[in-house]
């Protein structure tokens, strides 16, 4: 072949080379599969034109009409491409293009209605010309075609309108079609008959499509310069030089020295062969000097820093380590690395500038997190300040990137899943990163993600398992880690210890509550956490214990610190709108090293000792463990109460009561002795126990307000009565919050009327929500209003009693005290008070059908429906 022959076989070589290329290192993704398929069409048209030109069997019509059929379906199979490269799901319209040029194609075929076959023609020297002698019909299937593009094009602005860097991206494609196009009309004009514009269009168009796949960062450069491909290489120059020159290398030898014909054919077959050889050598030395070696050394030590990253479970070590492989691979000296956190954002953990600030944050639904876990590659900032995302930011946001000159954003991704991200800043030319150094650190960022993300995971476990789960706080064990690291540490200097042991605590819990004395924990945790420096360290070492390590704290500081938590604690209920009136109390012991103790045992166990030396003499003080310094505070707000003390108070409160309601006072005493005996029989102490009983004298003492006609109404209330019957509980509160001697109660009062299922008032309380004390005397309360008559019901026996409290386990009542309480009725322990004329205890009857429910003392709206088991 001569001429422009040689066109051809270059841009078949170019086309055989790249398809090869990916087919031998098996790329998945769909925009390769795409891509192979667009190849394989241009090998089809360039293919069969060579083969044309070759005259090779069949003939050089059915030739032509290969080439024909890989030229038409080159646009609709371009779509196709187009559409993956763009990651757009909408594939259909590119398929049914590809069908319509195909169709177009098959009627071509027939009828050569579009383009003509060529003529075939031999110069003077022998050599085939083939001519195309064009009419209008051609330029309508050039329309045809034209539709196809225009339709790329409209999918192209519709994807990337406000989409800058989508379109910087589909640039060199953009570029290869309009090649692409132009070449063909070029080709079909008679000015350039004869050369073969089209196809050599279609080469320059392959490498921007190449070159756009590269950009794109779907694959590495180096793919190209592989071993696989230098053996390519070297079969395809080889095969181009075994026919161009076989046969006159087998006809030379014949002739020069006589060779057989086979003999001549073997010789220049083995010369081929050789020479094959060396071009694959000659390709490998040159891919391995230009390529090779730089990418060895780079792959070296990126594979040198996965493994070491590998091996390290401190995240810092392992950003150190990123870090100074990217600054020894690249000339970047500054950086930033966030790492995501707990709620998803993305916040400073590592700069190459130990002085940079790291109080910046990207939140989780940043477009450059979203855009990251979209497409996963390199984000530049002059690209994205053009896009609709960057429009969205907040001022301060804008502000943010500005004030960090972020010039590239590069994601740090294990899988699917975005670890975080580096930052690189604007360079001090203001030049743009290289594409291979985006690349290098890319990979850097891809082999270190993987560890990172497990380093998280590692760390936070050792946090988690090092902290108190309710407070916060570090937890008993670690705690005694940092004492004796600090002691260690601080020994030679000064270092404090304060221990905090809250008083009377348990009672706390069971007068307010558990859930209640949880939240109080975690406001004394938020008071000793916010009363000391980042140097400091607070923990929880017990249930209701604390401490605080200070380290170059000396005693007297100690002692202030101390003052003021205390004060602090015992001012945590002010807040809590009068339902909970008892301030905690706190015996608190300071220790300090070197004078004082000569190690962290000895000196853990001296402030142990100053609080156990508060505790014996009082409680709710400061002592600082000395010979010589010794500091208490006053005691204060100790309760001092009892039932004795406080008898004639409450007697004077319900006999009030007993002048407008003798009923009241009656069922009083009653609920009184009964909550009594339940309490001790619960395991509640002496003190509670007699809180009990002040609390159940008392509990109905705000019906003093109550009109006699509603407290005495032997009929079902209206609604607006039995609202006003329902208030008697903040009645009674209002009346004892001005009695400070007996405030100690009102959570027990405010709480008879809770019911365990949540149902209750006035707070709607539910399960364990509700003070112990509280649950004992709605039990108490509700039993005497069923064994007690009343001017609008008769009294229950002691066996439809339990029946009815038995059905209300778990509903009105704490299904286990309940059925404490019923055990003893049975047993005797406990007297029926309300009913003179009740049947002895009942030694274990069941209940075998269903109770009918008995009005409540508090009596219900009429119309209402009744509620189950009744309750004064």
């Amino acid at each position: 072949m001569s001429g422009y022959n040689w066109v051809s076989v270059v841009s078949l070589f170019c086309y055989v080379f790249l398809l090869l290329t990916f087919l031998i290192n098996g790329k998945s993704e769909k925009v390769f599969s795409k891509f192979m398929l667009l190849m394989t069409v241009m090998i089809v048209w360039v293919g069969g034109s060579v083969a044309m030109r070759a005259e090779l069997w069949p003939g050089v019509n059915f030739w032509h009409h290969v080439s024909v059929g890989g030229m038409v379906l080159a646009a609709g199979v371009y779509f196709l491409f187009i559409v993956d490269f763009l990651e757009d799901k909408h594939t259909k319209h590119a398929w049914i293009w590809c069908l319509i040029l195909f169709a177009l194609f098959v009627f071509d075929c027939v009828t050569c209605f579009f383009i003509p076959e060529p003529v075939h023609t031999h110069d003077a020297a022998g050599a085939a010309q083939f001519v195309y002698n064009y009419t209008w019909h051609f330029y309508l299937l050039l329309v045809f075609i034209l539709a196809c593009v225009a339709h790329i094009c409209w999918v192209v602005y519709r994807h990337c309108k406000g989409n800058r860097i989508a379109l910087r991206q589909l640039r060199p494609v953009l570029i290869g079609i309009a090649v692409l196009f132009v070449g063909h009309l070029l080709a079909s004009l008679p000015s350039f008959s004869g050369v073969p514009l089209d196809i050599i269009s279609g080469v320059f168009n392959a490498v921007l499509v190449f070159y756009a796949l590269y950009k794109k960062r779907l694959f590495k450069m180096s793919l190209l310069f592989s071993k696989s491909n230098c053996i390519v290489l070297a079969l395809l120059v080889g095969l181009v030089l075994g026919v161009r020159f076989f046969r006159p290398m087998q006809a030379w030898l014949e002739n020069t020295f006589g060779t057989p014909h086979v003999g001549a054919a073997v010789c220049v077959a083995v010369v081929l062969l050789l020479v094959m050889i060396g071009l694959f050598v000659v390709f490998s030395l040159i891919f391995r000097a230009v390529f090779s070696r730089r990418a060895t050394l780079r792959s070296e030590k990126l594979a040198r820093l996965g493994d070491d990253a590998l091996h390290m479970l401190n995240n810092e070590d392992i950003m150190t380590e990123l870090t100074n492989t990217i600054s020894s691979m690249t000339r970047i000296d500054r950086l930033m690395i966030f790492l995501r956190q707990t709620d998803g954002d993305f916040r400073v953990e590592h700069t190459s500038n130990p002085l940079d600030e790291k109080n910046f944050y990207i939140r989780a639904d940043h477009p450059i997190a979203a855009w990251f876990r979209a497409h996963g590659e390199c984000l530049s900032i002059r690209d994205f300040s053009r896009s609709t995302g960057y429009r969205s930011l907040w001022d301060s946001e804008k502000q943010m990137l500005h004030t960090l000159e972020a010039e590239e954003f590069v994601p740090m991704r294990a899988g699917s899943e975005l670890v975080g991200m580096i930052l690189l800043p604007k360079k001090k030319d203001g030049a743009p990163y290289a594409a291979g150094t985006l690349e290098t650190v890319r990979e850097a960022c891809e082999r270190c993600a993987g560890p990172v993300r497990d380093a998280v995971v590692y760390e936070r476990s050792i946090e988690e398992a090092r902290k108190d789960k309710l407070t916060g706080l570090i937890n008993r064990k670690y705690f005694f880690e940092v004492l004796d690291r600090q002691f260690e540490e601080f020994k030679d200097t000064m270092l404090s210890l304060c221990l905090f042991n809250l008083d009377d605590f348990k009672a706390y819990n069971q007068v307010y509550g558990v859930q209640e004395g949880d939240l109080a924990l975690q406001r004394v945790a938020g008071i000793l956490s916010s009363s000391v420096n980042e140097a400091c360290t607070a923990a929880r070492i017990g249930g209701k214990e604390f401490a605080l390590i200070l380290p170059g704290y000396d005693i007297h500081f100690a002692k202030l610190i101390t003052e003021n938590v205390v004060e602090e604690i015992g001012r945590i209920n002010d807040r809590s709108g009068g339902q909970i009136t008892n301030s905690l109390k706190v015996s608190a012991g300071i220790c300090a090293a070197p004078y004082m103790a000569t190690s962290a045992r000895e000196l853990f166990q001296n402030a142990e000792t100053a609080v156990y030396n508060v505790k014996r003499s009082g409680k709710n003080a400061v002592q600082i463990y000395s010979s010589s310094i010794y500091y208490q505070t006053e005691r204060q707000y100790k309760f001092s109460g009892g039932y004795r003390e406080n008898a004639s108070t409450i007697y004077a409160l319900t006999a009030a009561i007993d002048a407008k309601d003798h009923y009241t006072f009656r069922h009083s005493q009653n609920v009184a002795y009964y909550c009594e005996e339940l309490g001790r029989a619960a395991g509640l102490s002496g003190d509670l126990i007699e809180i009990l009983k002040e609390a159940a004298s008392l509990h109905d003492i705000g019906k003093i307000g109550i009109r006699e006609e509603i407290l005495n109404k032997p009929d079902s209330l209206t609604p607006d009565e039995y609202a006003i019957m329902k208030s008697h509980v903040e009645s009674a509160v209002n009346i004892i919050r001005h009695l400070p001697s007996l405030d100690y109660v009102i959570p027990t009062i405010l709480s008879h009327h809770e019911r365990y299922d949540g149902r209750g008032y006035p707070q709607r309380l539910k399960g364990e929500e509700i003070p112990i004390m509280g649950r004992i005397l709605c039990i108490a309360d509700s039993f005497d209003a069923m064994t007690s008559e009343r001017n609008y019901k008769k009294p229950l026996g002691l066996d439809e009693a339990i029946k009815n409290m038995q059905h209300e386990a778990g509903g009105q009542f704490d299904p286990k005290l309940v059925l404490i309480f019923i055990d003893e009725l049975r047993r005797g322990r406990i007297k029926v008070l309300g009913n003179a004329d009740a049947t002895p205890p009942l030694p274990s009857p069941a209940p075998t059908s269903p109770v009918t429910p008995v009005p409540k003392e508090d009596k219900a709206p009429a119309g209402a429906a009744p509620e189950p088991a009744p309750s004064a």
